[in-house]
């Protein structure tokens, strides 16, 4: 029994470092294919080979670490990417978001264990959630890169449908805990999101009631004041104000305008220039 016990301690200390290798070395696969995701890129459409690489390297590090909220983070970017820029069509594009889901809920879930789990975070309001989880790595990050699945896997759905299943009620609240945790977080992406679906969602009586086009403008202002070099942030600020405020064209024009001449950042050229595609087709809809 002696033996046993001593070969069993010696097969787990052996065990560790090749676990502890093997995650490392996801990482820095996934990394490395993430730092090829533009290439042979056309606008903001990507060769699928890299991203591909990059999804399956990070996948690998979550199953194998699945508590590793980086990993997590890192897998949620990069199915975020395959999905925008590199699926085929609808169907691989709702894939993509309903696999970031899955991922995100799964880390919310393991986030929520030494706080008495989610259905207790989930009775609270966003203020109190985001007071519970103050210093807890990654809930920032989690809770935004849910947001923005379970909403582009709902405007993939249909929004009008996906409003009925609740889905801009968990997009609202994920958001509003980033913006109750750090406003400041991914380039004011709480506030950033939030602008979005109010300026989006469906008004369905009884079910997105809250939705509020005025808020829609003053998040996405906040956005900008957070982070006025962020492109999304300028395109969502001015397409709000053409859907919702019309009399401010001319504001919304002018930040067209800055964001189609500014050249998009090295390391981030495919998502940059997603933005500056829909900002010349806003532009040319206004005749300029």
């Amino acid at each position: 029994m002696r033996r046993t016990a001593v070969a069993a301690v010696l097969l787990l200390a052996s065990a560790a470092p090749a676990a502890a290798d093997d995650f490392d070395a996801a990482m820095a696969s996934g990394a490395a294919a993430w730092a090829r995701r533009a290439q042979g890129h056309r606008g903001s459409r990507a060769q699928p080979a890299a991203i591909e690489q990059a999804v399956a390297a990070y996948e690998r590090a979550v199953a194998g670490r699945p508590g590793d909220v980086a990993a997590r983070s890192r897998l949620l970017q990069a199915l975020h990417f395959r999905g925008e820029h590199a699926a085929p069509g609808r169907d691989a594009r709702r894939r993509a978001f309903e696999r970031g889901r899955e991922v995100a809920e799964a880390g919310l879930d393991r986030l929520a264990v030494p706080f008495g789990g989610r259905a207790r975070l989930d009775k609270m309001t966003p203020a109190a959630t985001a007071r519970a989880l103050a210093g807890t790595a990654g809930a920032a990050d989690l809770h935004l890169w849910a947001a923005v699945h379970w909403g582009l896997w709902g405007d993939a759905f249909g929004r009008l449908a996906a409003a009925r299943q609740g889905v801009g009620d968990k997009v609202r609240r994920y958001s509003e805990i980033v913006v109750a945790l750090d406003e400041r977080h991914e380039a004011g992406g709480g506030h950033r999101v939030l602008g979005r679906l109010h300026a989006l969602a469906p008004k369905v009586p009884l079910v997105t009631g809250w939705v509020d086009r005025e808020k829609a403008v003053a998040h996405l202002r906040r956005a900008v004041a957070l982070a006025p070099e962020e492109p999304y942030n300028q395109l969502f600020l001015a397409e709000a104000l053409l859907e919702h405020q019309p009399a401010k064209k001319s504001e919304a024009v002018a930040i067209l305008r800055r964001l189609v001449q500014a050249p998009p950042p090295a390391d981030r050229v495919v998502e940059v220039e997603k933005a500056r595609e829909d900002a010349r087709a806003l532009l040319q809809q206004q005749g300029g």
